[in-house]
């Protein structure tokens, strides 16, 4: 208990400032509550570890059941191929090298490249993500985007500010935090630290960087925000944000259950959505408050001018704005999709789908390939390669 409460005491410290306090907070009345960052960071990342249990529990009674009775397989069979030392060191640099490194390769190895060729293609099979994966991962995200959208409209439904954007600043520091406030942020940051954790466990993405950096944003944002109180934009944000992301899940879901027409229905209203929230709401509610109601605020109030002012409000501002930036790089990606499914009749979710999506190629070339045999019956004992 003393090196929690010593711990806790040093995050206060840290990353709160001194107008806020706790000793500097005399104003309060009885019941009132300000944030306090010992009061949620170390909560959160429990609250995390909780998510990542529940997770697995949440796939063995709900995700393997739907998924076996949609002919879903919980694994990819591994295509017949052969170990290769040198032919895997590269594969770890590059799944897909060039001709000049196949040609290295093959001088270096012996082997023809036409066989390299090969070998590359039949390895990157073997790591081809399974559909009962796949539905795992969206259909956890999709049901906590479900639930904690749901109730973070009911938490801001009785919250005036929520629709008069400016109270979200007037009366700092002395802005107080309810009981749900404080357990829809805590919700939303454990998640977010536990999907940090599971970007490198689920299956790679195409823009696992984007993920990366958005998930990383989104817990500085939380923490820093909780931090020096301005909880309510904060608040908004993530409500802007997760009734979108929930339709885009279970499209993705759908698409693996291989429930189509669902998905398709799902994907276009989750367009007009997204347009709607990430491209209009956020930029001209969140953003203008923070850049224009903010500054007009702190001319004629000098404790909001201390907000506006200092360093941690400008990354904060920063933040947002790289926020908008993704919002914009996602749209692109979003779009590209649709316009696959209108040129190919099919939904691919280009921004998160796993790099190594590609359609199966006819292969009974490689098998039949006599370099290719012979190289794979040398060498079926190694490692179980080959079984």
């Amino acid at each position: 208990m003393r090196m929690i409460t010593w711990l806790n005491n040093k995050i206060d410290q840290l990353l709160q400032p001194e107008l806020l306090r706790p000793e500097n907070l005399g104003q309060l009345h009885p019941g009132d509550y300000v944030p306090i960052p010992s009061d949620i960071v170390l909560p959160s990342i429990i609250t995390a570890f909780a998510f990542v249990l529940i997770r697995h529990i949440f796939d063995r009674l709900v995700v393997y059941p739907i998924g076996t009775y949609f002919g879903l397989k919980d694994s990819i069979p591994r295509k017949n191929t052969f170990d290769h030392p040198v032919l895997e060191q590269e594969y770890k640099n590059s799944k897909s090298p060039t001709s000049d490194v196949i040609l290295v390769l093959s001088k270096k190895t012996g082997i023809s490249e036409r066989t390299i060729q090969f070998w590359f293609k039949k390895r990157k099979k073997q790591d081809k993500v399974s559909g009962i994966k796949r539905l795992s991962d969206s259909s956890w995200s999709f049901a906590f985007y479900f639930v904690l959208s749901w109730y973070g409209i009911y938490v801001l439904s009785n919250k005036q500010w929520s629709t008069k954007t400016e109270d979200c600043w007037k009366g700092w520091p002395l802005l107080t935090v309810s009981n749900d406030m404080y357990y829809y942020y805590l919700l939303e940051l454990g998640y977010y630290i536990s999907y940090i954790y599971m970007l490198f466990t689920d299956h790679k993405r195409k823009d696992f960087l984007e993920f990366f950096i958005h998930h990383n944003v989104t817990v500085i944002l939380l923490i820093l925000s909780w931090s020096v109180n301005v909880v309510r934009i904060g608040a908004l944000v993530l409500c802007i944000h997760d009734p979108v992301d929930y339709l885009l899940t279970f499209a993705k879901s759908a698409v693996y259950c291989k429930k189509h027409r669902v998905a398709d229905v799902c994907f276009v209203v989750f367009l007009f959505l997204w347009i709607l929230t990430r491209l209009i709401v956020y930029p001209y509610v969140v953003l203008y408050s923070v850049y224009i109601e903010l500054p007009t605020l702190a001319e004629n109030d000098i404790n909001i001018k201390t907000l506006d002012s200092s360093l941690v409000i400008q990354f904060l501002k920063a933040l947002l704005v790289v926020l908008q930036v993704l919002h914009v790089l996602w749209t692109i990606l979003i779009f590209k999709s649709a316009a696959t499914k209108f040129t190919r009749g099919e939904l691919q979710d280009a921004r998160s789908d796993s790099e190594d999506d590609e359609k199966d190629e006819d292969d009974d070339d490689v098998l039949n390939d006599e370099n290719f045999k012979e190289m794979s019956n040398n060498n079926t004992g190694n490692d179980g390669i080959g079984q």
